[in-house]
C-alpha cells in the first residue's frame, strides 16, 4: 500500500465515524481498511456510499474493486438493478495534483487546503511536468464515473455469476499467517434492500481459502461486463 493511500485511509476512517448507515451491515472488514477508502471516493462521486444509498426491498448493487497496489491503477465495477432494471458502471480511480508555494502549503488552513484540493480534481489527470524546488504538491483523488454499454442481459448473467461464485458468502476478510505486502486487493460490496455486506481480501497465489477463490471468481464475473481494454487483471 502506497504512503498516499495510508494517508487517505486514516482520514477516510475519520470521516467515516462521522457518518451515519442506513443499510444494516452484516459483515464487513475490521476497520482501518481499504474499504473506508472505497467509500470515501465513492461519497465524492457520483454512486455515493453504499451504505447510505436510498434503496427499496428490491435494488441490488453490487460493487467490486480491484487494485491498490504500486504497480497498478484501481478500478470498480458496479451492477445495478433499480426498478427492475439493470445497468452496470466503471469507476476508475484517478490521481489529481498541483503544485502550490511552498510557503502557502505550510501554513494554509484547513479550509485553504479542501479548496486547493478541490482545485486539483478539477485539473485530475494532468501530470505535472515542471515542479519547482519551493513548490508544495496537492496530491489527492478522483472517482471517474462512466456508465458500460454492456446490455442489461449481460449484466444480469454477470450479476448470476457473482452469485454462483459465492459473493453472498464471502467474509469480511481472510486471516493471513503472514503478512502480503503490496498485494493486488479486492474491495467487495453489496447492497441488497437494506442490507450492506463488505469484504477486503487479498489476492494471493496459489489461493490459500476458498474465500480466495470466491473473491477471484467474483472478480472474473463481473468483467465480463467490460470490454477487453479496460480489464485490470491481478
Amino acid at each position: 500500500m502506497t504512503d498516499q493511500l495510508r494517508s487517505a485511509l486514516a482520514l477516510a476512517v475519520l470521516v467515516s465515524r462521522a457518518g451515519s448507515a442506513q443499510a444494516r451491515v452484516l459483515s464487513a472488514p475490521p476497520e482501518p481498511s481499504l474499504l473506508s477508502i472505497t467509500r470515501q471516493w465513492s461519497r465524492a462521486s457520483s454512486l455515493g456510499d453504499l451504505r447510505e444509498v436510498r434503496a427499496g426491498p428490491g435494488y441490488l448493487e453490487l460493487r467490486v474493486w480491484g487494485g491498490f497496489g504500486l504497480a497498478t491503477r484501481t478500478q470498480g465495477v458496479v451492477l445495478r438493478r433499480a426498478a427492475g432494471q439493470w445497468s452496470a458502471f466503471l469507476a476508475q480511480v484517478m490521481r489529481c495534483e498541483m503544485q502550490i508555494p511552498k510557503a502557502v502549503g505550510d501554513t494554509a488552513s484547513r479550509a485553504t487546503m479542501q479548496r486547493y484540493t478541490a482545485e486539483a480534481r478539477r485539473q485530475c489527470g494532468t501530470s505535472l511536468t515542471d515542479v519547482g524546488p519551493g513548490a508544495f504538491i496537492v496530491i489527492t483523488d478522483s472517482l471517474v464515473v462512466d456508465r458500460l454499454s454492456a446490455p442489461d442481459s449481460v449484466v444480469e448473467h454477470a450479476w448470476t455469476a457473482a452469485v454462483r461464485a459465492g459473493v453472498l458468502r464471502l467474509p469480511g476478510h481472510v486471516e493471513r499467517s503472514r503478512v502480503v505486502d503490496d498485494a493486488f486487493m479486492y474491495v467487495v460490496e453489496l447492497r441488497s434492500g437494506g442490507d450492506y455486506r463488505a469484504s477486503v481480501i487479498e489476492h494471493v497465489e496459489p489461493p490459500e481459502s476458498e474465500a480466495d477463490r470466491q473473491v477471484r471468481d467474483v472478480y472474473a464475473a463481473v468483467s465480463r461486463t467490460l470490454r477487453p481494454e479496460q480489464l485490470l487483471k491481478p
